[in-house]
C-alpha cells in the first residue's frame, strides 16, 4: 500500500520577493541573526505547507511569535 502514497517534496521559488529581500539582507551582513531567524522560519513554513511536520512544533510556534513581536515594533 505504501507505493500508492504521493512523495512529499519541498520546493521555494528563488524569484519570490521575501527570498530576494534575505538574500540582499544576508549580502549586507552574513551574520544578521534576524535574517538568519527569518530563512530558518520561511523554510519550516515552506515544509508545513507542503506537508511535512515541523521537527519541534514549540519551536515553531515561539519562532513566529517571535518574528511577529519584531515586525510590531519596527
Amino acid at each position: 500500500m505504501g507505493y500508492m502514497m504521493a512523495k512529499k517534496h519541498l520546493e521555494i521559488n528563488l524569484d519570490q520577493p521575501i527570498v530576494e529581500t534575505l538574500q540582499q539582507k544576508a549580502e549586507v551582513d552574513k551574520d544578521d541573526k534576524a535574517v538568519k531567524d527569518l530563512g530558518v522560519l520561511l523554510f519550516e513554513t515552506v515544509g508545513l505547507s507542503s506537508g511535512f511536520s515541523p521537527e519541534d512544533s514549540q519551536t515553531y510556534s515561539n519562532s513566529i511569535y517571535h518574528e511577529q513581536a519584531r515586525s510590531s515594533y519596527r
